[in-house]
């Protein structure tokens, strides 16, 4: 299996690693810095031994980083695109902040979300928002990032989670698969607490602004929201 060292440090960005396994079209290494396709966040880009890496997908054998051209080495170095990865790691903080506040002021839970580096959006059920409902979301997110907060990620137990959330968020641990015992936790400071494998900035300050760009009917009571970020 692949040790995923960004679960302990989204702000790594180089790495050295094995191959475990080589088929041309794809490797699997002892280890990676690179975040595969998953959670509403797409795969992180970048290198390994200056070949550049297509996609990053996972398997039951290990994380795949799909190649442009064979690796004919049994070790290698990787890089992943910072500027990239950055966003993401932005745009998905935000995500967590954005379904935070709709929970807590108009008991709508997040069933759906796509991470992109400049435009994201996230569904929500039941939700039919007024302007009134997006400017308060927008005022609210804005003043929690002028506020510098702290973004916590660690491993704890389901149990120790549960004890310590709202009914509210409970449904999102349950949600886990009743195997996994070990979480690892994303906690925003006074604003929200919640499972996620993804990579997230360490400030809230780090973010920016957000912009709401529109929202759309998805039937049943279900709105997407698409936002932006800006300075």
């Amino acid at each position: 299996m692949t040790e995923l060292l960004y679960l302990k440090d989204c702000y790594l960005k180089e790495f050295d690693a094995n191959i475990l396994e080589n088929n041309d079209e794809y490797v699997i290494l002892d280890k990676t810095v690179f975040y595969p396709n998953g959670g509403g966040q797409p795969s992180d880009k970048g290198t390994l031994n200056g070949i550049e890496v297509i996609d990053v997908k996972k398997s039951d054998k290990g994380i795949m980083h799909f190649i442009k051209t064979p690796i004919k080495d049994s070790k290698v170095h990787g890089i992943i695109n910072w500027e990239y990865r950055y966003k993401l790691m932005r745009m998905h903080t935000a995500q967590h902040v954005i379904s935070s506040i709709v929970l807590d002021n108009f008991d709508a839970e997040t069933v759906g979300n796509q991470i992109n580096a400049d435009v994201s959006r996230i569904d929500f059920f039941p939700f039919k928002p007024t302007k009134e409902n997006l400017d308060f979301i927008t005022k609210e997110f804005n003043d929690y990032i002028d506020k510098k907060i702290k973004v916590k990620k660690y491993f704890a137990t389901r149990q120790e989670v549960i004890e310590t959330i709202s009914e509210k968020r409970r449904n999102l641990f349950s949600r886990l698969p009743e195997n996994i015992n070990e979480i690892r936790v994303v906690e925003i400071d006074s604003v929200d607490k919640c499972p996620c494998a993804g990579t997230h900035v360490d400030n809230l300050s780090e973010i920016g602004h957000i912009r709401i760009i529109e929202t759309k009917n998805k039937g049943s009571n279900r709105t997407r929201v698409s936002f932006e970020l800006i300075r």
